[in-house]
């Protein structure tokens, strides 16, 4: 006959000793490890989608403006807006229709932390100031000539770009020597063109750095001349 086992002793078989607790905690710790960045990696993605939209959008309501407008694109210096600060008094706005799409939500998370914006130094005039609510700005070499029929290839040629700008950044330009012209790499290391075509090109940081410096890009014509005769495609291939 088996001798009676104590309440007690029963209850210490049942229980964890303190080495398997810290090895199923550090388990746990690894399975995180392994599954929080793939994790983000899948936010980001689907951050990142919005965005493309985003761009769509934008690049489908500037195709709508130019034949309104005798076959023009919009100007640099107002698509954004008249009024700094105010999206919808922006000339691009009735064709948008809605803030929420000027706003990468990648971007408004960044703008709304406390997280620093490192933008490159740049030449040129300062820009316009407020707190920024857009992700996106306007290809300012467009104003070499903004009639579309003109343009060489216009696949080929920037109209918006997920740009490098600081919080209080209003101006809503980029080009090759005035504004911001770093392509911000922030859906899992890609960013978005939107070109004159209306289409959405997405590219890393090397395929990014490479067009960029390519003369069409920022140029629809042959015309690179600036303000006061600059030049400023100098150095462009």
């Amino acid at each position: 006959m088996k001798s009676p086992v104590s309440y007690s002793a029963r209850v210490h078989k049942r229980a964890f000793t303190l080495i398997e607790l810290l090895v199923v905690i550090a388990i746990i710790a690894i399975l995180a490890g392994l599954l929080l960045p793939a994790l983000a990696r899948s936010q980001e993605s689907a951050r990142g989608v919005v965005c493309f939209s985003n761009g769509r959008q934008m690049g489908l309501a500037a195709q709508l403006y130019t034949p309104d407008n005798r076959g023009h694109m919009p100007s640099f210096r107002n698509w954004l807006c008249v009024k700094v600060g105010d999206l919808t008094t922006g000339k691009l706005f009735p064709y948008v229709g809605a803030k929420a799409v000027y706003l990468c939500p990648t971007d408004q998370r960044d703008l709304s932390s406390n997280k620093k914006i490192t933008v490159p130094a740049v030449g040129g005039p300062p820009g316009r100031k407020g707190k920024r609510d857009y992700s996106y700005a306007m290809n300012c070499g467009l104003c070499h000539e903004e009639e579309t029929s003109t343009f060489i290839a216009p696949a080929q040629t920037m109209f918006l770009m997920e740009a490098v700008m600081a919080k209080d950044d209003y101006s809503g330009q980029a080009g090759p020597t005035f504004g911001s012209h770093t392509l911000t790499i922030r859906h899992n290391k890609r960013g978005h063109y939107i070109m004159s075509d209306g289409h959405v090109e997405r590219m890393n940081q090397p395929q990014s750095i490479a067009a960029e410096k390519k003369k069409r890009f920022w140029f629809p014509t042959e015309n690179t001349s600036g303000p006061g005769g600059i030049n400023m495609g100098a150095g462009l291939q």
